[in-house]
């Protein structure tokens, strides 16, 4: 029931779907007043929400600071945290997100040295298509890229952050005669890395965090990034508050 709340939710949260909303409102309502206030209010949104300076601002505050690794550091295991395919089911196979950089940057981690197996944590998180295991499917990209299979472990029964913990810790028992004395390394996005780190905590695995797929960059102030509208900011509202309100859910049902 949680996942397919967390599904509704996500359309809910959108800015695209206040806007279509409002003006799917003012083209069905008959009076010209409330008409004009759904578009005006629609206009708003837009124009706010697509504002590129503001999306990177809200961005930045909320994304976890990067962390550099030196050859000293060193990690039994790098967990990376799935949600990083989409399933094209018209021509049957993935097609990669921006999310990819968590298991790139986890590859050329493990190939400097930094850590010895990889845990990719991750089930199926698609309505359309439950039968898709995120992480059976990325083994074999991993494989087709010469990783040697015996350093690469997958988790594929959770399908949101709190399971990927819980479950991660249930595998992890079975490598480990005593998991909670290994080092791991949590691997994900820098937005997502908050609650991701809580819920870990949660679970009992200590961690230390890798963040990746950063979304804001050096601030502007160019034309450009504070008058022009960018359909893209209003991307980053959406992921900025599906990760606000997943982590306060989180924290109310007692998950973190």
């Amino acid at each position: 029931m949680f996942f397919i709340l967390s599904k509704i939710l996500a359309f809910l949260i959108s800015p695209f779907s206040w806007i279509a909303i409002g003006v799917i409102y003012a083209i069905i309502t008959k009076i010209p007043e409330r008409k004009k206030k759904a578009l005006i209010i629609s206009g708003i949104i837009f124009l706010v929400f697509s504002n590129e300076f503001l999306a990177e601002e809200v961005m930045r505050s909320s994304e976890a600071p990067d962390k550099t690794l030196t050859q000293k550091d060193h990690y039994d295991v790098g967990i990376v945290l799935g949600g990083m395919i989409n399933y094209d089911g018209q021509n049957k196979k993935l097609v990669f997100n921006s999310n990819i950089d968590r298991l790139l940057q986890t590859l050329i981690l493990y190939k400097k040295g930094n850590i010895d197996k990889i845990l990719i944590s991750g089930g199926s998180g698609d309505m359309t298509y439950p039968e898709i295991v995120e992480s059976k499917l990325l083994l074999d990209f991993v494989k087709d890229l010469g990783f040697d299979e015996k350093d690469i472990w997958i988790e594929t029964k959770s399908r949101n952050t709190r399971e990927n913990a819980m479950y991660s810790y249930e595998f992890l028992k079975t490598k480990f005669d005593h998991p909670e004395q290994q080092k791991y390394l949590l691997i994900t996005s820098a937005t997502h890395m908050k609650r991701s780190l809580a819920c870990f905590t949660k679970a009992g695995i200590m961690v230390d965090d890798y963040s990746t797929s950063r979304i804001s960059g050096p601030r502007k102030f160019t034309f450009q990034n504070l008058v022009i509208p960018n359909i893209w900011a209003i991307g980053m509202w959406e992921v900025f508050l599906h990760e606000t309100i997943g982590y306060w859910t989180y924290k109310i049902a007692g998950y973190i």
